[in-house]
């Protein structure tokens, strides 16, 4: 099978095109033809530098898609051959940029039916994070303000319409006149330009002084610390950010308030309640295919484009979310 594999560790030019064997599904495993694979952020980070452990070269990067179930470890159960799927496979076997990718069967869902492939390999990682942010971590409630920062992102604008489908008022941050467009059609219901607005005067503003029951951060740094100051009373801070500074954590003391920390790839990864992705991408494309949720995909690539690709990404400037077109 054709792949695109990192050679070692380093900038997009350390990734090249080589023919490696198709992998063997393992007792558990769905042996998948990649259709499409999106990226993400972790892909041009892992690339850079270890991550959760070396390891061996060449490997393939590759952490969303969508395809077909080609061939079923004698373990599975609800998956056949020729079944269209989608998921966000483990981030520590090769992954999907490239024609085939194995992953454990409990971790996939079928493809939402009024979705192409494209579209949908834009959902798993992305839809995952935000899903598990909101619900498990943050346990929205319908009337909610929920505060989500750069909602034009690929994690951003997912979790801003699942905020609004839940019944929350949304207010969403970002900061150039294309995502702030994109952001006031999305569904948020305030759109704060984070370069020219100060973000916690204006969530005060907006909320009345109660600030927000749940706040999500998507960025880190600096944005971490303003979300510390926007949490309300009793209320609950999610970060998919690695490194937090923690100088004004203190400062959530005197209201109750607290701190989560999301890792979608936890399940894939240690073997924990991998089935509760496979039924969060199942419920995800109840939603899809009832025109409740929409992904966005402003870029395509071929697989042969993944350096590209990864210029793009490391950008921090797309909106939505990359795909590679690999079929």
């Amino acid at each position: 099978m054709r792949a695109m594999v990192v050679t070692e560790y380093g900038g997009p030019e350390v990734l090249k095109l080589q023919d490696r064997p198709t992998p063997e599904p393992g007792d558990k495993d769905l042996l998948v033809e990649v259709h499409s694979a999106g990226l993400n952020p972790v892909d041009y980070k892992i690339r850079l530098a270890p991550r959760w452990g070396d390891r061996t070269f060449p490997f393939v990067l590759g952490y969303d898609f969508s395809g077909v179930v080609r061939g079923v470890g004698k373990a599975v159960t609800g998956f056949q051959e020729g079944d269209e799927i989608y998921a966000s496979p483990s981030i520590i076997r090769d992954g999907s940029n490239a024609e085939f990718v194995c992953l454990d069967y409990r971790l996939a869902a079928p493809k939402p039916r009024t979705l192409d492939h494209t579209h949908a390999a834009a959902l798993p990682l992305a839809v995952l994070t935000a899903w598990e942010s909101l619900h498990l971590h943050g346990h929205i409630q319908p009337g909610d303000t929920v505060l989500i920062h750069a909602g034009a992102g690929g994690v951003g604008h997912l979790a801003v319409q699942l905020a609004k489908i839940h019944g929350c008022t949304v207010i969403t941050t970002s900061g150039s006149p294309e995502s702030l467009e994109f952001c006031k059609h999305g569904g948020a219901d305030h759109v704060l330009n984070y370069k020219e607005e100060d973000v916690f005067e204006r969530v005060k503003e907006i909320t009345g002084g109660k600030l927000c029951p749940m706040v999500f951060d998507t960025v880190g740094g600096e944005t971490f610390n303003i979300s510390l100051r926007c949490v309300g009373y009793y209320g609950r801070a999610v970060t998919i950010v690695p490194g937090i500074p923690t100088e004004h954590i203190n400062s959530l003391f005197a209201k109750c308030a607290s701190v989560h920390l999301e890792y979608m790839g936890l399940p894939g990864m240690f073997d924990v309640q991998p089935e509760r992705q496979g039924q969060i991408l199942r419920k995800v494309g109840e939603l899809v295919d009832a025109g409740k949720l929409k992904p966005h995909v402003s870029h395509r690539f071929k697989l042969e484009e993944l350096r590209d690709a990864h210029r793009q990404q490391e950008t921090g400037r797309t909106i939505g979310k990359i795909v590679l077109n690999v079929k």
